[in-house]
Formats: structure tokens, sequence, C-alpha cells
């Protein structure tokens, strides 16, 4: 398809595209409509799809050929058009589709505006220096892992006689109520509590400290002021508590046994390692997602762009809608989230707004050294990942691939991909060190950040696109 392009910038981000269509071009169109309109319309004398032209177009004349033209080929060429001048649009065109004239023998001439998503030129972008945090496991790591298996595996016995202090366990029953009603989770028998956790009232921490086995207690506890149930919100709840047993916590010893029964090692030292390398490759993952967002942070911090308040409003409306989901999967609505969170939907909205421009910042500028530095991703890599992700969800590739292309969703798949592979150029071309480090460039070797897994157990990588 061969048209002819040319834009007109009308406003920040708005531009009219003028496009013309060859007469030949047009004529091809026009033999294709009639095609089409004979395989729908029945004329006596003649199979369906073998009218002649000539009856056809003395049958229907040349407006319903028009229409067809307009309706199928129309959004070819624009799309063409948008190809040449390498814009990307963000809503549907402004198009006047009466002023089209379709004739054979003569061009297609039309014009349309929309607003397009903007581009942005970036420099500076190769040997960005950047810090990363320590990656090793410090004993200290190890040591704060170890105490997280042991404590998983400790034993809790009762003390008679003795009385509660923070960190043992009450055996208790309680029952409340507010203004003599019961409410949801005002009563339960054989709750098992430690004392001095932050995630219980502060009322039965106070009030059952020094308590023992046989105590009784009416225990008052204020509501907070932001309960979802208008009802129980800020008022007083009374609670009656029984003190059934009382239990501390009996660590056991680290030793050699102690790692047999905690894991498949044999020996503590053993188990101290693989702690160790868990640790280190749970920190280096999450470092190089460190790195990614501090090479991000550099790219864009003083990046000025008008940045279509069409796309920051689509981006909020999704997030919304994924936080609606998540929270009606437990059956929570949405006012009754924000209510409890003490947030305003003003201020969610806002938080989801600034994310939705730093995000978006990142597109642009990935996307500009993308286009400086001829990244692109073939139609291999392509379906290279669209296999990975199917075999990741143990389903089959073409099957998968169907259902990308019937959401639309294929495209997206091969944009993320190109930001990954900008981003990599990026991370490859940076110049990283250690924090107090003196900086040296290695291409692909990154920090950490001072965190670890839970004892014990796998670490999650992060994947991280910088986005």
């Amino acid at each position: 398809m061969k048209v002819k392009a040319e834009k007109e910038i009308v406003d920040k981000n708005k531009v009219k595209i003028r496009v013309e269509v060859p007469a030949e071009e047009v004529d091809r169109a026009i033999d294709r409509a009639f095609r089409r309109l004979a395989r729908e319309v029945f004329v006596p004398g003649f199979r369906r799809g073998k009218v002649p032209r000539r009856v056809l177009q003395a049958r229907l004349g040349m407006e319903p050929v028009v229409e067809e033209v307009k309706q199928t080929d129309v959004p070819g060429y624009y799309a063409e058009a948008l190809r040449l001048l390498e814009l990307e649009p963000i809503d549907d065109p402004e198009l006047d589709w009466d002023s089209i004239s379709v004739e054979e023998g003569k061009p297609l001439v039309f014009e349309a505006e929309v607003e397009v998503k903007p581009r942005v030129e970036v420099t500076g972008y190769k040997g960005i220096e950047v810090e990363a945090p320590e990656e090793e496991a410090t004993e200290e790591e190890v040591q704060r892992a170890l105490e997280s298996l042991r404590d998983r595996f400790a034993q809790l016995e009762v003390m008679e006689g003795k009385t509660l202090a923070e960190g043992d366990f009450a055996l208790i029953d309680f029952d409340g109520d507010v203004n003599g009603k019961p409410f949801p989770g005002s009563s339960a028998k054989d709750y098992m509590l430690e004392i001095g956790r932050p995630d219980i009232w502060p009322e039965f921490n106070r009030e059952l400290l020094g308590k023992r086995k046989g105590d009784i207690l009416d225990i008052k506890v204020k509501m907070p002021e932001t309960h979802p149930d208008p009802e129980l919100a800020g008022k007083i709840a009374s609670f009656k508590v029984l003190v059934k047993e009382v239990k501390v916590k009996k660590l056991p010893e680290l030793n050699d046994d102690f790692a047999k029964e905690a894991s498949s090692f044999d020996t503590l030292e053993e188990l101290k390692a693989d702690l160790r390398e868990k640790i280190s490759r749970a920190k280096k993952e999450r470092a190089e997602e460190t790195v990614r967002q501090r090479i991000m942070e550099k790219l864009t911090r003083d990046l000025e762009v008008d940045i279509p308040r069409k796309m920051i409003d689509r981006y909020v409306e999704a997030r919304r809608k994924e936080l609606e989901a998540r929270l009606a999967s437990r059956d929570i609505s949405l006012q009754s989230f924000l209510q409890a969170a003490n947030y305003t939907e003003k201020r969610m909205e806002e938080e989801f707004a600034a994310e939705a421009e730093r995000l978006i910042k990142n597109e642009l500028v990935l996307e500009a050294v993308a286009r400086a530095e001829g990244i692109s991703v073939s139609d291999r890599e392509l379906d290279e990942e669209v296999l990975r992700r199917a075999t990741s969800l143990g389903i089959d590739a073409e099957e998968y691939r169907q259902v990308l292309e019937e959401r639309g969703l294929l495209e997206e798949l091969k944009v993320d991909l190109l930001h990954e592979k900008a981003l990599k150029f990026l991370v490859d071309n940076a110049v990283i060190a250690g924090e107090g480090e003196e900086k040296q460039g290695r291409e692909g070797d990154t920090t950490a950040a001072d965190e670890e897994p839970a004892a014990g157990e796998e670490p999650e990588g992060q994947k991280g696109s910088g986005e």
C-alpha cells in the first residue's frame, strides 16, 4: 500500500495528518469493494459473488461502493500514514468522513487530527554512574535468617504459676460487644495470643501483662475511627477475657540435630552455607532492580515532557479497577478500604497519577534509547517469548498466541520486550560500584539491596524493567 503523508503540529501532542492515496490504489480499492458487495447482494439470474461489476453498479449505484471503501480501506490508509510519520495515537482521530471523496481515476485525500504519544530525545545515557548496596550476605544476615528458622521450630511449653511477660503466649477465651451487641470477631475460644505483638489491640497487650492462669479480665477497647463499619467506628468495645494457660517459647539448640530437623542438610555449617547462598542470590537479584531504577531515575529526573492527560487518566482508571478487583475477591468495597486506610479517593487518584507520570516517562526514555541505538524486537524473539510464557503457564504456544492476538496484547508484549532490551543496554553500558566504592565499568554486573529471604525458603527474584 503506497500513500503519501505529512503532518502539522496543532497543539502540544495534537497533530493534523494529511493523507493522499494515489489514483491507481483508489481504483484497486473500488474493485475490491465491488467484489465484496457482489458476495453479499443477490441479483436474479446470477450466482452470488458472480455478478458483473457493470450490472452491480447499474443496480446499486456508487454510493454503497464509496461507503465500503471508506469503512474498509480508509482505516488502513490512516494506519499506514501513522507508520510513515512514526506517530503513536492515544485516541481515535477526528475525521470528517463526509468530506472524503472516492472517485475512480482520482487520488483520495483526507485529513485527520489526532492526539499522539509524545516523543523525547535523550543524551548522555551511556556511562551513567550509579551505586548499589553490597550484594554478599553478611554474617549478621545469616544469623538472623538462622534465628528466624529456629523460631519456626520452637515449641510452646505450659508454665504453671508464671505471670505473662513480653514474648509469652496466652491461651484465652474472650467475649466482646459494643453497647451489648456482639460483632464479627468479638469472641473466640482457645485463642493463642502472643504478648507484645503490634497487630493486636494495645489494650489487650497492656492488660494481660503480669496476669496468670485463671485470671478473668474486663478489657475496654476503643475501636478505630476508621473502622469500615460505622456502627463500630470510634465506639468502646467491652471484652470479658479468661486466661486459660500461660506458655513460653522454647527454642531448639543450634546444632547438627537442628539442621537435620529443619532442612535437608546433615550439619549446621551446611545449613548456614545454604542460607548464605540464598541470601546473596536474593540480594543480587534485588540489586539488579535497584540499579535499573537508579538509572531510570537519573535519566528522567530533569526530563521535561507534556504527557497527555488521557494517558495518565487511562492508567489511573486501570489501577483503580485492578484495586477494586483485588478487594472484591475478599468481599471488601473500595470505599470501606479507603475509609479503613484513612485515604480519600482524591488522594488515591493523585498517587496513581504520579505513578503513571513516572512510568510513562520511563517508557518514553527507553523508546528514545531504542531508536537512537537501532534496538528492535525480531519476530523470532517475539515467538520465543510467547513460547516461554506459554510453557510457564502450561498451555500450548499457538493457543496462547491466539489469545494474545484476540485481546490485542501481542503488540503490547512486543513493546515490553523492546523496553527490556533498551533497559539492558543502559545497564550494560552503565558505570556501577558498590556504595562507597570507587566506580568502575562492569557490563551487566550489579550489586544488591540489604535484604534477605525468609529463613529456609527459596528467595523470589524480582524481575524489573525499570518501569
